[in-house]
């Protein structure tokens, strides 16, 4: 039967693009709908389904209705990708963290890759490489001390394969430097001076593209020193401008971006492009998506502490920052619009081959719930009122989440030993996912920025909570009869 499942009525909540994945990982025929209609909404999704997976996904919360008739205009088939997440030296955690708990909230799962891997040849295996923030802007094979990734990554563009990237990913897919890779044949304003800019909240005017499908006219998300576009080679397209600096921003990196510089050299340039050409395909977002209401979140209380605290009070303080949404920020569904629009396809495509699953690795003595739990208790909070009450209440809410967090890993991880793949897949990135939290746990500064010491502790949380629903839906529709 084919059903509708349409984001009007599941609350335009990211639990429909979860269903929708995992179903199309098992085979299912999913069509995107590129138009409106009487019934429906760009972004919209027609699945083809037996009656067995038709009432699992009621049984997931998703409202999903009969769709009589043909295809409407506008709907073209997608195929589910096979994603490699780059986690090398290049992209170190956090950076690529953000995107594994993006990608795994929205229902795909992925491989994590590193330079060297590129450079063996692991892309053959996979459809979408995404390069995220990090040192990517120097090349591959500089950042990862390898040689031959810079190559495979061309071989992979110039095949098959897309890509997706933010900050210096995005730089990577530019053109401007040696060693990057030309998808995109225009050159950032600025290639060595990239620290021009800065760290800050932005907001960006979306424009008459399908990364746009779902979202308001503007959308805000961090910001960290990514390119700059001026002007635009006739293969490339804007698909958002920079609109408004919303607020300076100093997490991670001292160096907010000054308002006198987004509105010289930022206000009107592109900051989402699209790009086509003999190179490949590709999306480069300049801010980050990926990082969402996270980053977000302590950015603002940087924020808050320095500007609105001695103005507000605690109270409205706390309310605020009580109210971001790290598992839903708006703007991950700029990342999954990216995907579903490099994976367009003339007809439903089978199920493509897998890349090969590693030996599971051995689980660590300390899982990540109880060393998030022993930073969170070591961490030194400020005796002064109102700044210590906001950081005690920031940090009292992880270690709460953390009792469900427990509780949903511990259930997920014994469930998929009946499961069929990709469930093999999903536990082993998950294992990396955690070894690179558990690692950065296990070597904390009490000398940084309280900002950034809760930045870390929710990061790793938000991981664990983003696989967990990964895992419980991947359970959920793969699950064999009577069993999980």
């Amino acid at each position: 039967m084919l059903l509708h499942l349409a984001w009007r009525r599941n609350l335009d909540g990211f639990d429909l693009a979860l269903a929708a994945n995992r179903v199309a990982a098992r085979g299912a025929a999913l069509w995107w709908l590129g138009a409106s209609g009487p019934a429906h909404e760009p972004g919209d999704y027609l699945c083809e389904v037996d009656d067995r997976t038709a009432a699992r996904i009621a049984e997931f919360g998703i409202v999903a209705e009969p769709w009589d008739g043909g295809l409407p205009d506008g709907a073209v088939a997608i195929a589910h990708p096979r994603i490699a997440l780059l986690a090398g030296a290049a992209s170190v955690y956090p950076n690529f963290a953000y995107y594994a708990m993006a990608l795994a909230r929205l229902g795909f799962d992925f491989d994590l890759v590193d330079g060297a891997a590129i450079a063996g040849g692991a892309l053959s295996h996979y459809d979408v490489v995404v390069l995220p923030t990090g040192f990517a802007i120097w090349g591959l094979d500089a950042a990862e001390g390898i040689t031959g990734a810079d190559a495979a990554v061309r071989d992979f563009l110039g095949s098959h394969g897309a890509a997706i990237g933010s900050g210096a990913g995005a730089f990577y897919l530019s053109s401007g430097r040696p060693g990057w890779t030309g998808i995109a044949a225009v050159r950032p304003v600025h290639t060595h001076e990239f620290l021009r800019t800065g760290v800050g909240i932005v907001s960006l005017r979306l424009g008459p593209d399908s990364i746009a499908f779902g979202c308001p006219p503007t959308l805000e998300m961090p910001y960290f020193h990514g390119p700059v576009f001026a002007e635009l080679d006739r293969s490339t397209s804007a698909a958002a401008h920079f609109d408004r600096l919303v607020m300076q921003g100093h997490l991670f990196v001292a160096n907010p971006l000054d308002a006198g510089i987004f509105t010289d050299d930022m206000w009107g340039h592109a900051a989402i492009l699209r790009a086509e050409s003999p190179r490949g395909r590709a999306v480069l977002f300049s801010p980050n998506p990926e990082m969402g209401d996270l980053v977000r979140k302590y950015i603002a209380f940087d924020h808050y502490i320095a500007r609105y605290l001695p103005i507000h009070g605690e109270a409205v303080m706390a309310d605020t920052l009580r109210h971001y949404r790290p598992l839903d920020p708006p703007s991950w569904r700029l990342i999954l619009n990216a995907i579903h629009s490099l994976m367009l396809r003339h007809a439903p495509p089978g199920i493509a081959p897998a890349a090969p699953v590693p030996a599971q690795p051995t689980a660590p003595k300390v899982r990540l719930p109880a060393a998030i739990d022993a930073a969170a208790r070591r961490l030194s909070l400020p005796k002064d009122e109102p700044l210590g009450g906001l950081a005690a209440m920031l940090r009292d809410n992880i270690r709460e989440r953390l009792k469900s967090a427990r509780q949903r890993l511990e259930a997920a991880e014994a469930a998929f030993a009946a499961l069929d793949p990709p469930a093999p897949a999903i536990r082993y990135l998950w294992a990396g996912c955690e070894a690179a939290s558990l690692a950065a746990l296990a070597s904390p500064d009490a000398a940084r920025p309280l900002p950034e010491q809760l930045a870390e502790l929710e990061t790793a949380l938000v991981l664990a909570e983003a696989w967990c629903r990964l895992a419980e839906a991947e359970r959920h529709f793969g699950r064999v009869d009577g069993v999980g």
